[in-house]
């Protein structure tokens, strides 16, 4: 069967004379010595006389893939595909296709042709490590290993090849298989290991200890052989903390407490800062539950680390006589405030969250104390160090007048200090004042032009502030703005994702504001008879449909960009898969591999989904509408034919591409992204370039059901909607409110007049006969008042709300009372984005 669409019969393939195989080896050579144009000259040559061989057709799309014609290298290696039987070309061939499939990302062809040139006779046998490291790359790890096996069989004498082999048995769960060729190579390798292989050894030593350990699970007999093992090596290893760290955790396994101790309190001596050591130490002292021995500990590790904060700090997590607890909290602020460290509240910031009914008052009550009797011109140190940290504390009670006087008496004092004007712009920005919030960071800004972290701080709220233009001349300061007027692009090189979503997030802003603006033009023009000021209010409403599309194009453009990084850190996993294993470093390996399966749910990632799929779903939903109205058309300024642009109008869009340039030109052929708001299928481009990534690898906890569930209803995919709903129930609880929106909204469309599957919907009716309160009549009747029945049976809140408002069911006005109503208990920060920017 052929590999073209249809089954058609591929073209007999021509095959080369003596003459012309000597040429194409030749320009093989040149290919691989890098002088690519060398080579497209050579196979011009034999292609003028033979111009249907497919070697020559792939080395070709090879060389100009290489030299950046990659339009003209699609060309040609379609045209060799569309030649070739399935896969029985050359072996030269094949493997030329699989180099190319491989350099544009497309990892499961490249898998093919590779096999298909081992197949096909081919006798380079480094293939098998291309495919591994390729079938590794697409979680294929079952073929990785039989490849990584064909690899080692061939190359035994490379201590990598070993390394890959025990990894690969390793991931397979194939544990004592990898143990053995671990001790198979150290057999083999012992009394040669030369000082520059030191490193990698002692690497292989530590990660087969790992794989003993794990394959120990809690076999006491097992776990003593890996201590045997790990007191062996431990000369040879570097890591001295693992090395430790696993000693303790045998230790406890095996229910050696004793020796446990020691070995923590060992990790402890050597580094006091470390948290988690102290915790561990409870645990194989055995006095988790007994509040008064872990209080002696402490006292007594207190004065053996006098300058190290877990001793100090946690018995403030457990003591719970309000005197005791005053007094040591007393000792640990008091030194703290009176050297002026600016990270007093951020070490007490979890205390306030796991024990605020406790710790709060008590803390204020110091602090205040403290300042009244200190002498703000003897102890000027302590004093503002004192008041920043009060005003801190006031924020966190959202107490924002007092957070503010505490703020401004230390900016009174000193007027110079830049960490008084990011807490007085963070207040500012609580308080909704986003403008007055930037102004006072370039302030800031101002004090120390050298300080990058203040750079990045006044450009973020001048973003917030959607100051765009301000914060990307801001930011270019720290850039290199060699070939463009702003540092856009080099922001874009080096990945600055935290800019870039910020700068998404400004533009759909900017957005929202241009479409509210313009219904208000629409408004205006539509009572306005033919006059002058009419004439003034269209050209507005032009401007404003203008700048609609450039904000939203640009912001979706945006938001891709996150995309388009975050599959660049997946691609670039592809080198590591071989060079970690030539380094020698199996246990960091395992560490990547553990990171990309869970890649895209981190969260700048998803901030920047959730912000595209609102994008997304707008613009499915108007074309939907337009569709059910039957119109045909798309809006006035998507229909007319664009009129011829004038000389001005062309220099000032020149000048306005120049500054939202994000890459070099010849890469950008849609500045503004307008041409993203154009697609076939909105809904596809939000899977594609988003959602299919974030669903392959989010836990079930994890996952946004709201986000699914609005994904899932415009696909018109009922029972996914259902599943959802169970869900979400299941983590929430079926009597949340938001739990009762989603049912509500879910069980609207079960009505007749929905275009959903019959199907579908009798499955969705037959679940919700099991759910209390809903009944058919109630969805049937017109007049049913679904705000009321979730105030009523679920208790309403403003999260629930908004998911109403979201669906447009119920009343508009009267759900946005009672948005504003719940909005009542919000900072002024988040009732100025509802209101402005959903309502």
């Amino acid at each position: 069967m052929s590999r073209r669409r249809g089954g058609v019969k591929a073209k007999p393939v021509s095959r080369l004379g003596t003459k012309d195989t000597t040429q194409f080896l030749e320009a093989l050579k040149l290919y691989e010595g890098k002088n690519y144009k060398k080579s497209i000259k050579i196979l011009d040559g034999v292609l003028k006389k033979e111009s249907s061989n497919v070697d020559c057709l792939a080395l070709k799309g090879l060389d100009l893939y290489s030299i950046g014609e990659k339009d003209e290298a699609t060309q040609y290696i379609e045209n060799a595909v569309s030649k070739i039987n399935g896969t029985t070309a050359s072996a030269m061939c094949c493997h030329i296709l699989g180099i190319y499939m491989r350099n544009i990302k497309d990892y499961h062809n490249s898998i093919l042709w590779f096999q298909a040139s081992l197949e096909n006779g081919s006798n380079n046998y480094q293939i098998y490590r291309d495919l591994a490291t390729l079938y590794s790359q697409v979680n294929d790890h079952k073929k990785a290993l039989i490849a990584r096996k064909a690899y080692w069989e061939t190359y035994m004498g490379y201590r990598a090849n070993w390394t890959a082999l025990a990894v690969s048995q390793d991931i397979n769960g194939e544990r004592q298989q990898a143990i053995n060729t671990l001790s198979q190579f150290e057999k083999i390798a012992s009394g040669k290991i030369s000082e520059a292989e030191k490193y990698e050894h002692n690497e292989c030593l530590m990660y087969k200890n790992d794989i003993m350990y794990r394959n120990a699970g809690s076999n006491a007999d097992k776990l003593q052989k890996v201590l045997n093992h790990l007191t062996d090596v431990e000369k040879d290893i570097f890591d001295k903390y693992a090395v430790l760290e696993r000693k303790a955790s045998i230790y406890m396994k095996m229910g050696n407490m004793k020796d446990a101790s020691i070995m923590y309190r060992t990790l402890i001596k050597r580094n006091p800062d470390n948290f988690k050591y102290y915790n561990l130490l409870e645990v194989s002292l055995g006095i988790r539950g007994d509040n008064r021995l872990r209080k002696a500990l402490y006292e007594k590790l207190e004065k053996f680390y006098p300058n190290c904060d877990p001793p100090r700090y946690i018995p403030l997590t457990f003591i719970q006589d309000e005197t005791e607890l005053r007094k040591k909290l007393e000792q640990y602020i008091h030194p703290m405030l009176k050297r002026g460290v600016p990270a007093t509240f951020g070490s007490l910031k979890n205390l306030y969250r796991s024990r605020g009914d406790k710790v709060i008052v008590p803390i204020e009550k110091i602090a205040l104390e403290y300042l009244k009797n200190i002498d703000e011109r003897k102890e000027q140190i302590p004093y503002i160090w004192t008041c920043y940290f009060l005003s801190q504390h006031y924020l966190y009670l959202k107490d924002f007048t007092q957070a503010q006087s505490y703020i401004d008496k230390a900016m009174d004092h000193t007027p110079t200090m830049v960490e008084f004007y990011i807490q007085k712009a963070r207040i500012l920005k609580h308080l909704g004042l986003l403008d007055s919030a930037s102004d006072i960071l370039e302030e800031a800004r101002k004090l120390d032009l050298q300080d990058r972290f203040i750079n990045c701080k006044s450009v973020k709220y001048l973003l917030r502030a959607n100051k765009i233009d301000e914060a990307v001349e801001v930011a270019s300061l720290f850039t290199k703005n060699e070939d463009s007027v702003n540092g856009l692009k080099d922001l874009h090189l080096v990945e600055a994702s935290w800019f870039i979503v910020e700068l998404g997030e400004a533009y759909q802003r900017l957005y929202l504001d241009s479409s509210n603006k313009l219904k208000e033009l629409k408004k205006e023009i539509e009572i306005l008879e033919e006059s002058e000021e009419k004439e003034v209010k269209n050209q507005e409403l032009k401007d404003a449909e203008g700048n609609c599309d450039k904000f939203q194009g640009l912001s979706l453009k945006r938001f891709l960009a996150i995309s388009k990084f975050y599959k660049q850190f997946e691609d670039d996993q592809l080198d590591f898969h071989s060079y970690c294993m030539r380094k020698g470093t199996p246990r960091a390996y395992l560490e990547m591999l553990e990171w990309g399966k869970k890649l895209y749910t981190m969260p700048m990632y998803v901030r920047a989904m959730k912000r595209a799929s609102s994008t997304y779903f707008e613009l499915h939903d108007i074309r939907t509408k337009r569709s059910s109205d039957d119109s045909g058309i798309e809006n006035g300024s998507k229909n007319k034919k664009p009129k011829k642009e004038s000389a001005a109008a062309r220099k000032r869009r020149e000048e306005e591409e120049a500054k939202v340039l994000a890459y070099p030109k010849e890469q950008e052929k849609d500045v503004f992204g307008l041409q993203l708001l154009e697609s076939k299928n909105f809904l596809e481009d939000f899977a594609e370039n988003f959602y299919n990534g974030y669903l392959n690898q989010v836990s079930q906890e994890e996952k946004d059901y709201c986000l699914d569930f609005d994904y899932n209803l415009r696909n018109k995919k009922l029972a996914l909607c259902l599943s959802d709903l169970s869900k979400l129930g299941s983590i929430y609880g079926e009597k949340s409110a938001l739990y009762g929106a989603m049912a509500i909204t879910l069980f609207l469309q079960t009505k007749k007049v929905t275009d959903h599957d019959e199907i579908a919907k009798k499955v969705v009716e037959k679940a919700f006969e099991n759910i209390e309160h809903f009944n058919q009549g109630d969805r049937d009747n017109e007049e049913f008042d679904w705000i009321e029945f979730l105030k009523n049976k679920y208790t309403g809140n403003l999260v629930a709300y908004l998911f109403l408002y979201k669906h447009h069911i119920g009343d508009k006005e009267t759900l946005k009372t009672l948005i504003i109503d719940q909005l009542s208990n919000e900072e002024p920060y988040e009732q100025s984005k509802v209101i402005r920017y959903t309502l």
